[in-house]
């Protein structure tokens, strides 16, 4: 009987240890109150350019003692919203994301209204954002990269030049900005046609089917331009394996580490620099002091400029 109750309490002490270790464990969560935390949700972590901005994110963060939760939306502007309600849960004092969609986003950033605490969207913007005081944009402008683009071309196409276009998702506030930059950039030469227009979802593999299936349909073109560097390192791909990237212009968007290797090497025409790294660290220099007591609502938005980078000053980039 004695050997019972000894194991009978033994039992009971562990399991009591166990909910005790188990409640307080709250990894990821701000179950800590000394520790200030931020949720990021990517909208996609397919895309090379937000991975490394996630990673610049997550580096700079932990560099000032900030815990990021970071999640991944998959480009779905619904499980975006479901994952800032679950931030807010958890005890996020700022909730971030690079949006989904610019109206798809809005109850996420209504999800932080309501909760009284900021939101932040990085790269592109939500819906009417600015009618909340706690709403922060942070990143580059996208309309000024397609207007780069646009401009760049209409420097350097021929008479009666054809194009070939290849987006993002259309409903992305980045795809229409970028493409409204562009349309701008070339309106000083209404004698160039864009023929075609292609959603390519800023994927590479999309965009090498969908310049094969150009070279079918399309007899001539002057350049292919697209709103991301993987796309436009696609289209260079599957040129060169037709032999055609002779005589062809193009243009791409993020200045990639992979991108700026193909503009040295004259396959790529040129890109236009978006900075990550320097994205990350404004974004974290708000947090540190939303941290530190300063109103969201006296913060300004942050835009980091673009920058073109062509074979005469890529060197200047690379590292």
């Amino acid at each position: 009987m004695r050997k019972i109750l000894v194991l009978a309490l033994a039992l009971v002490m562990t399991l009591t240890l166990f909910l005790v270790t188990s409640c307080g464990d709250d990894s990821g969560s701000g179950g800590d109150s000394d520790v200030f935390v931020v949720g990021f949700t990517n909208i996609n972590d397919i895309y090379d350019y937000c991975v490394r901005f996630r990673d610049y994110l997550a580096f700079y963060a932990e560099e000032a003692g900030i815990e990021l939760i970071v999640m991944d939306a998959a480009g779905d502007a619904n499980v975006q919203n479901g994952q800032i309600d679950d931030m807010i849960v958890r005890g996020a004092k700022i909730v971030t994301s690079i949006p989904a969609d610019l109206d798809g986003s809005v109850p996420g950033l209504e999800a932080a209204r309501a909760a009284d605490i900021p939101y932040i969207s990085f790269l592109a913007s939500v819906r009417d954002g600015h009618n909340y005081p706690g709403y922060i944009y942070i990143g580059s402008e996208n309309y000024y990269a397609g207007l780069m683009q646009g401009e760049y071309l209409a420097e350097v196409l021929p008479e009666n030049a054809i194009v070939v276009y290849f987006t993002m998702q259309p409903n992305e506030v980045q795809a229409m900005d970028r493409r409204a930059g562009l349309m701008d950039g070339l309106a000083a030469r209404p004698d160039i046609e864009i023929v075609v227009e292609l959603n390519v979802e800023a994927r590479r593999d999309l965009a090498i089917n969908a310049t094969e299936d150009v070279l079918q349909s399309i007899e001539h073109f002057d350049a292919i331009v697209s709103q991301n560097d993987d796309a436009a390192l696609g289209v260079v791909e599957a040129l060169m394996a037709a032999g055609r990237l002779e005589g062809v212009i193009v243009v791409g968007l993020d200045g990639s580490p992979d991108a700026l290797d193909s503009v040295a090497a004259g396959e790529l025409s040129m890109t236009v620099l978006q900075n990550p790294r320097a994205q990350a660290r404004a974004g974290v220099e708000v947090f540190v002091k939303i941290r530190d007591g300063v109103d969201p609502a006296t913060i300004d938005d942050v835009f980091v400029p673009f920058e073109i980078i062509t074979t005469a000053n890529v060197a200047d980039f690379m590292e």
